[in-house]
């Protein structure tokens, strides 16, 4: 019933997956679902369609597991080759020493810009907060916290990277 057939199976197959090792577990597959089926294929009205149908399916199910596994190693070799996300021992001391400069930037500001900008923008908190802790109208924290970041900006300036600058200027 097969070995008739043998050619076009395996053209069928190969139309489909384009790789002797999955054309080859393809070819293995629809085999083994023809011998499962032998009865119902010999009863078939088309057997000849049939096995063809058989092939075409596990060209497909072959074809859809090695897309599965070629992506899977493909994230695998992204997630190896990706930077560690914890931060270095440099990286960590360059973070503490330019948080200790902002500190000292705000430090330098005028008494309620500095409040306004520690409540702010270090603790984010509302400008309600920020108005009942300077005790003022929240239109008032806002211009303080406007003008500290006005301040700041031009005191940080070279913390800024390169391109920042330039686009402030």
């Amino acid at each position: 019933m097969v070995a008739p057939l043998e050619g076009q199976m395996i053209r069928s197959i190969w139309r489909i997956v384009r790789d002797a090792d999955d054309a080859d577990d393809a070819l293995q597959q629809a085999l083994e679902v023809i011998w499962k089926k032998r009865k119902r294929i010999e009863n078939h009205p088309n057997p000849r369609a049939l096995v063809l149908k058989i092939c075409i399916n596990a060209s497909y199910d072959v074809l859809r597991k090695s897309i599965r596994i070629r992506r899977h190693e493909a994230l695998d070799a992204l997630e190896s080759e990706a930077p560690d996300p914890a931060p270095g021992a440099v990286s960590s001391l360059e973070g503490k020493e330019q948080r200790a400069e902002i500190l000292r930037a705000i430090a330098s500001l005028p008494r309620n810009q500095a409040q306004a900008a520690l409540l702010r923008i270090v603790q984010e908190q509302p400008y309600q907060a920020v108005a009942a802790a300077l005790g003022c109208s929240e239109a008032t924290a806002r211009t303080h916290v406007k003008r500290a970041r006005a301040r700041l900006s031009r005191i940080l300036a070279h913390l800024l990277p390169q391109s920042a600058r330039e686009v402030e200027s």
